[in-house]
């Protein structure tokens, strides 16, 4: 059990890094740094120049490299740094695929004394396949709207499989659950919906800008950033409460601070990214913040530990 714990938590944190670099990728538009996949743009390891890349001429005489899809992928949009972040996002990806698995394998022996262990990491290698499958199809669609909200989602409920994994095979004493913290999951994750729809919104502009400002790019997102925006008041009300609630219980108890600094970090984000034209380091920390908000609440809803 102690050596599933620790290759469980190992894979949570590692998968949390995932997060981090796809949060990187998004706020740097490097989705498309390589734009094949399983390859980067016709190499399975990145190209160092443009004379790496398998090429040829239109009728024009412009490079292009023809994709596994037949698409004429030019070499005009070639940009080393968003191939690399774009890369390392992917041999990342791998990385966290060979976590899940060494979970999956640390999980056997307990199949039968402690089978929740077993079959949860069972979901969470099915889940992490499904994952890759579906990062593929994102590239291969170039990042159709949808296909994006569902990726980000499913990362968030990986992240929540994991924390029940490592929770479950923790000797800590378990507390009892903050009253108001499974309702407040329920709207982060509306929350996560909403605000990656957004970004595909200012996706279309980032791939054609149309000679639309950059700070007004929000503003032709449309009623999905009219309802991302003020639900976010809610999420603070009722963070608020939960901290309060929890402070009359037991001021030792740091998880609802924590929750409550988290949200008011993200609104804080929000602003920045309404009012200063989407600076791409706000893009990252409000995802990243995001991420670690949603494991906090999901924690303290489900998994809490006793105060000491």
């Amino acid at each position: 059990m102690n050596r599933f714990h620790k290759v469980a938590t190992l894979t949570f944190w590692a998968t949390l890094g995932l997060v981090v670099a796809g949060g990187l990728v998004r706020a740097t538009g490097a989705g498309l740094g390589c734009p094949d996949w399983p390859t980067c743009w016709g190499c399975w390891l990145p190209p160092t120049e443009l004379s790496d890349i398998p090429s040829q001429l239109d009728k024009s005489g412009e490079p292009y490299y023809l994709d596994r899809l037949d698409r004429k992928q030019y070499l005009s949009k070639f940009d080393s740094t968003k191939m690399w972040i774009e890369y390392m996002n992917r041999v990342l990806g791998v990385l966290i695929g060979i976590f899940i698995i060494a979970t999956f394998i640390a999980s056997f022996p307990l199949r039968k004394s402690n089978p929740r262990l077993f079959y949860g990491s069972l979901v969470a290698l099915l889940m992490v396949i499904f994952q890759g499958w579906l990062g593929s199809i994102v590239v291969q669609t170039e990042l159709m709207p949808g296909m994006i909200t569902l990726h980000m989602l499913l990362a968030m409920i990986l992240l929540s499989l994991l924390i029940s994994l490592q929770a479950w095979s923790s000797p800590e004493a378990k507390g009892s659950i903050l009253s108001g913290t499974r309702i407040l999951y329920g709207l982060i994750i509306l929350q996560v919906i909403l605000g990656t729809q957004v970004r595909e919104k200012v996706d279309e502009f980032t791939k054609e800008p149309e000679g639309v400002a950059r700070e007004n790019w929000l503003d032709h997102a449309g009623w999905v950033d009219h309802i991302h925006r003020p639900l976010s008041l809610l999420v603070l009300g009722l963070s608020v409460w939960i901290f309060w609630t929890a402070r009359k219980r037991s001021k030792k108890d740091l998880l609802p601070t924590w929750i409550l600094g988290c949200v008011l970090g993200q609104i804080l984000l929000g602003i920045i990214l309404a009012y200063a034209g989407l600076p791409p380091w706000s893009q990252t920390a409000h995802l990243v913040l995001g991420a670690g908000l949603l494991c906090l609440v999901y924690r303290a809803g489900w998994h809490p530990v006793a105060s000491t």
